[in-house]
């Protein structure tokens, strides 16, 4: 018995990836091996689980302290992952991205300008992000109003979270449905811009961070809708300005404090430069192969802010090079498979859509890890799907199944194509369809 797969005869190919797929024939049933294909959305699918995965193990490490319970026994912190809010925040995300996935990501567009979700989904994040500020509603954290808390902490969100993904959306919306007028200063880019600029700067109030990083990704977007260069080179000098007033202008403030830490760390060891020494510390303690899971050291009060900002450290102390390499490597994985979506993607809003997402989620990553390797300033910004935060993990959830969605159209919008083509059924690839052919007697 041979296989044939797509017209072709895998009878003499030894296939690398296979699985054993039932063939009923003359009474018998018999397995053969087949070859699977996984598409770039099924990839992402898996490189997301696998940096949840991570996520959930390593801040359930960096939460681990020494204690003792009343009867004396140690805690096992490793037999509660699936006893706490960030297992569910886990399924949440993978729940939420799998719902994603199989919706149409051209509903964002709409039929109009004015009836488009994306319009209104910015509307709703100015909102949240204004909501911040109310009494009762914002909730301070290290100095900073970055949270909404309902029913008495019971619910929790941050407002900056979704504004990465509405803002991405809202630009390529609008340079799909105002396609005429985007290169007109007046009609087209003024109008872009008071919108975006009013979101961006309710983000910047109290999250310079995360200001910068949809800034930068912005204005490539911007290019990539048609704005004229002139037109989005004068965002450039308001923006110097800005960086400017935010961490020069007071040498008093918290921010200046960690920019010069950042040059001399050791001149405030026990101040702003506290943080950068401290995570050092950590990656050097693991070494190339790390201490093992859960035998870090460094964040029994040492290392601050361990599952959040700095827990690219405790991966480096626990895991060793090999485990943070691992991490890297999932994530430039990711960076080239939402390439390689935005590149293969023919409709300009999917392109567009695909793009940002890749470039938010994938420069988050980059300016974490530099953060911690104290190659740039300290910047409050969490590794994505790896730092705890359950708005952080369902948002960048939300972001990937987009991204997702936009392979997926887009892949069986090419199948239909060739359809109608060759005026035949094309084969879907996962599972690949597996036709039993009858031994020459």
């Amino acid at each position: 018995m041979s296989v044939v797969v797509d017209n072709q005869d895998f009878s003499r190919q030894t296939p690398t990836l296979v699985a054993a797929v039932p063939v009923r024939q003359g009474g018998r049933s018999r397995f053969v091996l087949a070859p699977l294909s996984l598409t770039l959305d099924q990839f992402l699918l898996l490189i997301t689980a696998a940096l949840l995965c991570m996520g959930l193990l390593m801040v359930l490490s960096a939460d681990a302290r020494v204690r003792t319970g009343a009867g004396g026994d140690g805690e096992s912190w490793l037999l509660k992952v699936f006893q706490n809010k960030n297992a569910i925040h886990a399924l949440a995300a993978m729940a939420v991205l799998t719902l994603i996935w199989r919706l149409d990501y051209r509903w964002l567009i709409g039929r109009s300008f004015w009836t488009s979700p994306a319009l209104w989904l910015v509307a709703i994040t100015i909102l949240a992000l204004l909501a911040v500020f109310a009494p009762g509603l914002g909730k301070q954290v290290n100095g900073a109003r970055r949270w909404i808390v309902v029913g008495g902490g019971a619910f929790q969100f941050q407002p900056s979270e979704l504004a990465k993904l509405a803002l991405v959306a809202f630009i390529a919306m609008y340079g799909v449905h105002c396609q005429r007028d985007i290169r007109k200063f007046a009609k087209g880019f003024l109008p872009l811009m008071l919108i975006f600029g009013a979101t961006l700067a309710l983000v910047l109030v109290e999250d310079f961070g995360t200001t910068a990083l949809v800034a930068v990704v912005s204005f490539v977007l911007l290019l990539m809708v048609g704005c004229r260069w002139w037109h989005v080179g004068l965002l450039i000098p308001p923006g110097v300005l800005a960086v400017w007033a935010m961490i020069f202008r007071d040498p008093t403030s918290w921010r200046y404090r960690r920019f010069m830490a950042f040059l001399d760390p050791a001149a405030d060891a026990q101040g702003a430069g506290y943080h950068l020494i401290q995570s050092l510390g950590t990656i050097c303690h693991g070494g190339f192969w790390g201490r093992g899971l859960g035998n870090g050291l460094m964040k029994m009060g040492y290392l601050p802010e361990d599952s959040t900002d700095f827990i690219f450290a405790v991966i480096c102390e626990e895991l060793g090079i090999v485990g943070a390499a691992m991490v890297v490597a999932l994530f430039v994985t990711f960076v080239f498979i939402g390439w390689r979506i935005a590149t293969r993607c023919q409709h300009p809003f999917g392109k567009m859509l695909a793009f940002g997402v890749t470039a938010i989620i994938g420069l988050q990553a980059a300016i974490n890890i530099a953060v911690v390797t104290v190659t740039i300033p300290t910047k409050g910004i969490a590794l994505p799907l790896i730092s705890s935060g359950g708005t952080g993990w369902i948002m960048n959830a939300v972001a990937i199944g987009v991204l997702m969605s936009v392979e997926r159209i887009n892949r069986r919008e090419k199948l239909e194509a060739d359809r109608a083509d060759r005026g035949a059924e094309p084969a879907f690839g996962f599972p690949v369809q597996v036709q039993a052919v009858p031994e020459a007697q």
